[in-house]
């Protein structure tokens, strides 16, 4: 009974050994699986960084030409330089931020020239105020250069800059010439 016992010692250890082999083995192969899964990872992380910039991409893109419809320029660019982060080189953005950059810059453009209108109006109104002829003439020539050339406003400055000279011709109120712009300057 003693070699019963001995040979089920003998299993029981020989099952141990091969259990432990296998086990060892299993955590081998968990480890080995790790390892692959790591190897092959990039390409499946490369795949969904490709997508995830493709997507940044499209989105940016969209909104850009959204804020652009808008006339809301400075988002659009704002988009458009991001569409080119994700995507370097690409000329539909490249393209995009040319764009904003020069309706930006019109703008700033268009908003200096109708402050210049406002400032020299308000001269304007002073020298006809004070009767000062020479610099309602010279604000008036001024503003003529800065409104566009077949606007109605244009027309209507023309004609006052008429009146204005019948008023400087006929020498009227020569004591108060250039009380408003020194020297008819504006």
């Amino acid at each position: 009974m003693q070699k019963i016992v001995a040979r089920g010692q003998i299993g029981t250890i020989a099952v141990s050994l091969l259990l432990g082999t296998t086990l060892a083995s299993g955590i081998r192969l968990q480890a080995w699986a790790k390892v692959s899964e790591f190897t092959v990872a990039p390409a499946g992380l490369e795949s969904r960084l490709k997508q995830t910039r493709s997507q940044a991409y499209t989105n940016a893109m969209l909104a850009g030409y959204a804020a652009a419809e808008r006339k809301d320029y400075q988002t659009a660019l704002i988009n458009f330089r991001r569409a080119l982060a994700a995507r370097p080189g690409d000329r539909y953005a490249s393209a995009g931020i040319r764009n904003m950059e020069t309706s930006i810059a019109q703008e700033r453009a268009e908003a200096a020239k109708q402050a210049e209108i406002a400032r020299l109006e308000t001269i304007l109104s002073r020298a006809v105020a004070a009767s000062d002829w020479a610099c309602a003439a010279a604000s008036v020539d001024r503003l003529i250069e800065l409104v566009p050339p077949n606007s109605a406003d244009r027309a209507r400055l023309i004609a006052y800059r008429g009146e204005l000279t019948g008023l400087i011709q006929s020498r009227a109120n020569l004591d108060q010439w250039s009380t408003v712009c020194p020297g008819g300057q504006v």
